[in-house]
């Protein structure tokens, strides 16, 4: 009898080390989390987040409009990886700080939007991926204010992007409906390219154009946007570019930067 019993606690011993020694194994085996940065360009790419993954994705943007003044705002998104392919986005301004030339500064929180993004083809013709990104911006500023519009606007994004080595390249096609809130929208299309090149393990640098159509709130726009990016590490991204308009209806200069980070998963699989 004793001997069994001492057998007994021995095996209980073994399995008891064998769990501490699979527990870590367990917890280094996991997937480590990979961001997804969409920011500071316009572009999007069509990839999207790692799947049960929260991202944070927080900025400052500060421009300079062509008839004098200055806007200053904190543009927030958020992005939840339900599946491989699907992802929930929640973003807005944030905090927006508007001071036309010669006209009182107003300083409110921006609108919101909320929207999803689908990646239906993740290895198109020519390793191209394809996505569609639906959003909707819930007009939470004060249109008074000169902060927003007071309508709710409706965006539908085809999404393109190719991996070429060194290069990735992001090309989006957007058709906006611009709610009115006296009732009715105006369309209004939009059309963006960009091309980013690794320069090292942490360094990149970025380059886009991108033109909005011509609406009842803005002319024209064409503009472009070079910037550089530095990865601290996989879930852990900062940006910093600057954005300098083309065309008249477009803004002097902005200065752009923020970061990319991955905040943890919100799901667990065993």
């Amino acid at each position: 009898m004793e001997t069994g019993g001492a057998d007994r606690r021995f095996r209980r011993r073994i399995g008891a080390a064998g769990l501490v020694l699979a527990l870590p194994m367990g917890l280094y085996g996991a997937e480590p989390i990979t961001v997804n940065p969409n920011r500071p360009t316009f572009a999007t790419p069509a990839s999207t987040t790692q799947v049960d993954v929260i991202e944070l994705e927080f900025g400052l943007q500060y421009t300079l409009p062509r008839e004098g003044g200055d806007v200053g705002f904190t543009p927030f998104l958020l992005k939840l990886g339900l599946t491989r392919r699907f992802e929930l986005r929640f973003g807005g301004a944030g905090l927006v700080r508007d001071a036309p030339s010669g006209a009182l500064a107003a300083t409110g929180f921006g609108d919101c939007t909320v929207g999803a993004q689908w990646s239906y083809l993740p290895h198109g013709l020519l390793g191209i991926e394809q996505s569609v990104q639906l959003t909707m911006k819930i007009p939470t500023a004060s249109s008074s204010d000169g902060l927003g519009t007071g309508g709710v606007d409706e965006t539908l994004m085809a999404l393109f992007s190719r991996d070429l080595g060194a290069y990735h390249a992001d090309a989006n096609v957007l058709l906006t409906w611009l709610g009115h809130p006296e009732g009715g929208a105006e369309r209004q299309p939009a059309a963006t390219l960009s091309v980013s090149r690794t320069l090292s393990d942490r360094w990149s640098a970025t380059g886009e154009v991108y033109w909005i159509a011509a609406s009842a709130q803005n002319e024209t726009i064409v503009s472009n946007i070079w910037c550089v990016g530095y990865k601290v590490s996989s879930r852990f991204v900062l940006d910093s570019g600057l954005d300098v308009g083309l065309s008249h209806g477009a803004q002097k200069v902005s200065f752009v930067g923020g970061l990319t980070y991955g905040l943890g998963r919100f799901r667990h699989r065993g």
